[in-house]
């Protein structure tokens, strides 16, 4: 059995057809995990189902960037706006992960202040913190 180590460090291959695919799935599957190898053995998994496809349609680096972001809001159920933040960014002297972030959350200003106005209104007052009823209010009002 291959360590949580181990498998988090395999790269998940691009297999050529749909029986090496299947083949590649059903040995991660089969094998023995413990807690932490299940996760790499879905994300492995995924991945090279993901290569795969990729493969067969041809699909730009911005493609797969796009489909990576939409494989995220599914699984995690994502029903915002969202963005991935890398802390090797902060590496680099030409990023600035801080302005990042303040332009996100100006951008999705129009968002917050629909969703903080209706949280507002099916909420009951008396059920919600008053430090989160405060900041849903100031979210509807901002401008």
């Amino acid at each position: 059995m291959k360590t949580e180590q181990e498998m988090q460090k395999e790269k998940a291959p691009t297999l050529e057809t749909m029986d090496e695919l299947t083949t590649y799935i059903n040995s991660l599957t089969e094998r023995e995990h413990d807690y932490g190898t299940c996760v790499y053995a879905m994300s492995l998994a995924a991945t090279a189902a993901f290569n795969h496809v990729a493969s067969k349609l041809g699909i730009t680096g911005f493609q797969a960037s796009c489909a990576d972001m939409d494989i995220i809001r599914r699984t995690r159920h994502i029903e915002s706006p969202f963005a991935l933040i890398t802390a090797e960014k902060a590496l680099y002297p030409q990023y600035d992960i801080k302005s990042d972030v303040d332009g996100y959350l100006n951008d999705w200003q129009d968002w917050l202040k629909k969703a903080a106005r209706d949280k507002l209104k099916e909420s009951e007052k008396e059920s919600v913190h008053t430090d989160v009823w405060a900041h849903w209010e100031r979210l509807a009002e901002a401008t």
